[in-house]
Parts: C-alpha cells; structure tokens; sequence
C-alpha cells in the first residue's frame, strides 16, 4: 500500500516537562488541520486515543468521507475498537469519549481506523514534530 492521501491523521504528543499533552488531527487531502486541543497533564495513550475520537466526531458532525481515520499508536486502535480505554487514570474527557463511541455505535462501526506505517511512509502528517 502506498501513503494514504484521503482520510483524517491524527497523533498527540506529550511533554513531561510542559506537563502538556495535545493532540491534532490533518485532512490528509488538503493538508488543513482541521482540530487541535490541549488536554493539560496526561499520557500520551490518552492523547493518542482521543484524537482519534476527535476525529470520528470530526467524521460524523461534517459527513467526511472516506471514512477513515490514521494513527500510528496501536493502543489507541484498539481502545476505539473496544470503545473503553485501559487507562488507569479515569477522567471527564476518556468518560465522555467512552460514551460517545458507546452511545454513537452503528456510525462509529462505519469508520475503519488505520494504523499509519512511520516506516514506510514517514512520520504520520499530525505529527508535532518534537522527536
């Protein structure tokens, strides 16, 4: 498989210093970042993950098509397949998230969540750039 060029990327990053976690998610199309939040002082699975349900709202509130959403964590993969996080750390934001892809099940079900290659495709376009 080449690099995808339609769908959403997302990733988060986390700095231990900052005590800041962000995540954002990129039209892979257009190149527009199209969300951006800062979550304060959390795991960087956490970021991951909810970027990711960013996205499927991003996906279901404008009708985006294709349907697809790219992260290279596999932690936040299977937390939205499972739609509950591992997270030990339970907050308001992994509560709502839980609920929504819980409550919003038969359109979540239609997003495929797909793990971006960093190997053969470089660094996911969401990417901070902090490495």
């Amino acid at each position: 498989m080449s690099r995808p060029t339609e769908g959403i990327a997302t990733d988060a990053s986390h700095s231990a210093k900052l005590g800041k976690t962000r995540f954002r998610g990129i039209d892979l199309k257009s190149g527009a970042e199209i969300f951006h939040e800062d979550l304060g002082n959390r795991t960087i699975n956490v970021g991951e993950f909810l970027g990711v349900v960013a996205a499927a709202k991003w996906i279901i509130e404008h009708g985006y098509t294709p349907r697809t959403i790219y992260t290279d964590s596999r932690t936040a993969i299977a937390w939205f397949r499972e739609k509950r996080t591992g997270s030990r750390r339970k907050s308001a934001d992994l509560f709502k998230a839980e609920v929504f892809l819980q409550t919003q099940s038969a359109a979540i079900d239609t997003i495929e969540v797909r793990h971006w290659d960093n190997v053969r495709w470089g660094e996911i376009p969401a990417d901070f750039g902090l490495k």
